[in-house]
């Protein structure tokens, strides 16, 4: 199949929904409702229609947030479903990482059940239990009596070798912190192996676009862990995602786990001067032994530049070659960044904040 059969329909499809976002004023109505019942009430009619009836039936706004989860599955199987086989083969492996936050949270609950001996009746109703990609038995996690009838559940999947090496002592011992992490890496090893499949001028869009994103996601947790967890340096190389220009760079001192956060930090300054700057920053805020919240909120400015570079990538895709998966990948990156505003704008609502500082959080 040529690009232009291949991508067409589904890219016109998907960019008229972009206009229809865009230009549809509905985060800003929102933002404006006097409180949590009319900005819900403000869905109808919309794109996001189904989050008013939710609301309507239960009254309960974490079946809402359940519902918005929903509906980015579904978007993400009605372009899968409008793809030829390969490319349809890749933007399943996007849907995988939806459906890791889906087995994250099960995990969650099951070691908040097991390790920690917390209740969880009522957080077990919003979790996602039909299926995504893999034919995955989330209640049969939620009710597992040890990691070991956790891992059987994902045997025969991909995940399998992530769950292999945990025990619930272990599990005890560590917390899930590392094992979230190495669920995080699988699942960029599977999305660079799934780009090595793709036709030549998709493959450079996505190698494009994801190079930098993994880029991104490695200064972020740098800062994180770096500055505002302080993890030790030996414990850094287990935080970088193998991928990605820093990584290749860095990659020798990573394997003999000498890394070092100046090592880290030199290289970022260079191929990412404005980071560098901000850094600055923030070196001057940890010298002078600042508060706790101080620190936390240099560290933002940093994560607040790095998701509007990272959207800048995904956004610029869209004036390239209307006939690549280009638009797919940014279609479903501006989806979820849109889902997010949302559920941040009810939420807000529904602790009561004012619309100062809605605006200032959605900054």
């Amino acid at each position: 199949m040529d690009r232009v059969s291949r991508y067409s329909y589904i890219n016109a499809k998907l960019k008229a929904k972009l206009g229809v976002m865009r230009s549809s004023g509905l985060i800003e109505a929102m933002i404006k409702a006097p409180n949590l019942t009319e900005a819900i009430g403000l869905t109808a009619g919309t794109q996001y229609d189904s989050l008013s009836t939710v609301y309507e039936q239960s009254g309960d706004l974490q079946a809402v947030e359940l519902e918005l989860f929903s509906r980015e599955i579904a978007l993400q199987e009605f372009i899968i479903r409008s793809l030829d086989e390969r490319t349809a083969s890749f933007v399943s492996v996007l849907l995988k990482k939806t459906e890791r936050e889906n087995i994250k949270n099960a995990v969650r609950l099951w070691y908040s059940a097991n390790i920690l001996n917390h209740r969880i009746s009522y957080r077990a109703a919003y979790i996602y239990k039909d299926r995504i990609v893999n034919d995955i038995d989330w209640i049969r996690i939620i009710n597992a009596l040890s990691f070991d009838d956790v891992k059987a559940v994902f045997r025969d999947t991909s995940y399998y070798p992530v769950f292999q090496p945990w025990t619930d002592q272990r599990l005890a011992n560590e917390g899930l912190f590392d094992f979230e992490l190495e669920l995080d890496h699988s699942w960029y090893d599977e999305l660079f192996a799934a780009v090595s499949h793709l036709d030549k001028a998709d493959r450079e869009v996505a190698v494009k676009v994801y190079l930098v994103d993994v880029d991104l996601k490695n200064i972020l947790n740098l800062i994180r862990y770096g500055y505002y967890h302080s993890f030790a340096s030996d414990k850094l190389p287990a935080v970088f995602i193998p991928h990605g220009s820093l990584y290749s760079v860095l990659e020798p001192r990573i394997e003999k786990g000498q890394l070092s956060f100046s090592d880290a930090r030199s290289l970022i300054e260079r191929r990412y001067p404005a980071v560098g700057s901000l850094l600055g920053q923030l070196d001057l805020r940890t010298q002078q032994s600042v508060s706790h919240d101080e620190l936390a909120y240099g560290t933002l400015a940093v994560e607040n530049y790095l998701a509007s570079r990272r959207k800048k990538e995904f956004t610029s895709i869209l004036t390239g070659d209307p006939f690549t998966i280009g638009t797919i990948l940014s279609y479903i990156y501006l989806c979820k960044i849109e889902d997010d505003r949302i559920k941040l704008i009810l939420s807000a609502k529904y602790y009561g904040w004012s619309e100062e500082q809605i605006r200032r959080e959605l900054n």
